[in-house]
């Protein structure tokens, strides 16, 4: 079985076909879903996801760099209280984005030290979003994220900037470009870093890997991360799927799955 450990299916690219596609990942091994939000909207929108589907998709509540400044007192109240709602297993998709930089640099930063604070306060990991900002990110979680556990999504970088990650206690999550062949580097960093630090995820409908690219990414098509994963690290697809459902099980705290609830064989992608 796997988890999906990062897959957006609450946004408006799967408003036509968002439980057929909850379905299909099912159906093909995908065991449990983390549906992180982007903002308030989409935070609530990740809770009844969570509730419709209780013990198989869970929610993330944040607010992403890009949308940073829409995190007011009031929003930020809101996000608290939606944060203790049965499902919610992180704060997230929060972080820092000096890219596209959607948002002034002062106001990330300021949205990500109040939410920090707030995964600390509700004893939440963090899903960190870590894009052109790798020195201020790391001095931002030595500074505000002291007892704060929580994962690097869509790890894009060397071994100094995973040892950065790991030396802070985080977890890694490889997603569709673990898969390109021109990523070698981050292929080296997949195949050395830590059994216990690593995930797997989408970030759908995002990053889709091959031999799907330029199509909708889903859920399902986490198989094909693991299965680049477990050639990396020379191991079987089972093992590397259990071990990477282990590790989500263990950063989210989520309950074990019920053989009843899970799927006995993983179709081919």
């Amino acid at each position: 079985m796997l988890t999906d450990t990062h897959a957006h299916v609450q946004m408006p690219q799967f408003a036509r076909d968002r439980e057929d596609v909850i379905a299909a990942a099912f159906a093909d091994g995908i065991a449990r879903i983390v549906v992180p939000g982007i903002d308030l909207e989409t935070s609530r929108a990740a809770v009844a996801l969570a509730t419709a589907h209780p013990a198989r998709l869970f929610a993330g509540v944040g607010t992403h760099p890009h949308d940073a400044a829409t995190l007011t007192d009031e929003a930020l109240a809101g996000q608290r209280a939606l944060a203790r709602t049965a499902g919610v297993v992180a704060i997230g998709e929060i972080g820092l984005d000096f890219y596209r930089n959607l948002s002034p640099r002062a106001t990330q930063l300021a949205a990500l030290e109040a939410q920090l604070a707030l995964a600390h306060e509700l004893d939440l990991p963090v899903i960190l979003h870590n894009r052109e900002s790798h020195a201020e990110m790391v001095a931002m979680l030595h500074a505000h994220a002291r007892g704060v556990r929580g994962v690097f999504h869509c790890f894009i970088g060397d071994k100094t900037m995973a040892q950065d990650a790991l030396g802070l206690g985080f977890y890694l999550s490889f997603a569709g470009p673990v898969t390109f062949a021109k990523n070698v580097e981050l292929a080296e960093v997949a195949a050395w870093a830590p059994a216990e630090r690593i995930l797997v995820e989408t970030d759908s409908p995002y990053l889709t890997p091959p031999p799907f690219r330029g199509k909708r990414n889903e859920p399902r098509h986490v198989a094909l991360v693991a299965r680049r994963m477990a050639e990396l690290r020379g191991l079987r697809f089972e093992e590397l799927a259990d071990l990477t459902t282990r590790n989500a099980n263990t950063l989210f705290r989520l309950p074990e799955l019920q053989p009843q609830e899970g799927v006995t064989q993983h179709a081919s992608l």
